[in-house]
């Protein structure tokens, strides 16, 4: 074993490698030659293939939450949601191959990951409760909000958005008039 890997070495080389190269890329033989080493020599950190990726799944989930977290400090209501909307696609924007590695994660998944899953969603739950939800609207709201959120980092990342408007612009827009629909509803 080379000196100086460590697990955290081996998911940053698989980070590097999924948001260069695609999910689809984070293999041992990949990650090892990332890192300058034999593949067996990855046993020594992760216990396979799926471990590895189980392990930068909740590395990326994590990474994603605290970057929501961060973009709702000091925020609240319309505008706590309209920047963590930003936070997400720029998340997606930086950290194309860790989405991936968040949302095709297959099961088992990590109890780590699921918790910290349930954190995002808490996140989302205390934003949207100045609106005066009903708990069961809560959710379909946020569900509404997400695919929203995603569809458009998606978008952006297929290259779907040619026209000359600013992107962040047209983003807190849709946020804006998704949130004020919901608001004039329930209102």
């Amino acid at each position: 074993m080379r000196a100086g890997i460590k697990p955290e070495i081996v998911i940053g080389a698989a980070a590097e490698i999924a948001d260069r190269d695609g999910w689809d890329q984070v293999t041992l033989g990949n990650v090892a030659g990332q890192l300058g080493i034999k593949t067996p020599s990855l046993y020594n950190h992760v216990a396979g293939l799926p471990d590895l990726r189980q392990k930068l799944s909740l590395y990326a989930i994590r990474l994603l939450r605290d970057r929501l977290n961060d973009a709702a400090i000091g925020q609240s209501g319309k505008q706590a949601l309209i920047e963590i909307g930003k936070a997400y696609v720029g998340f997606v924007r930086v950290h194309p191959g860790l989405y991936e590695a968040v949302n095709r994660l297959t099961d088992p998944k990590p109890p780590e990951f699921d918790k910290t899953a349930e954190q995002i969603l808490a996140l989302f739950i205390r934003l949207m409760q100045p609106l005066g939800l009903p708990d069961t609207e809560a959710v379909h709201a946020i569900r509404g909000l997400r695919s929203m959120v995603h569809g458009f980092a998606s978008l952006e990342s297929m290259g779907g958005f040619q026209m000359p408007e600013d992107l962040m612009e047209s983003l807190t827009k849709a946020i804006t008039y998704y949130i004020d629909g919901l608001s004039g509803h329930f209102a």
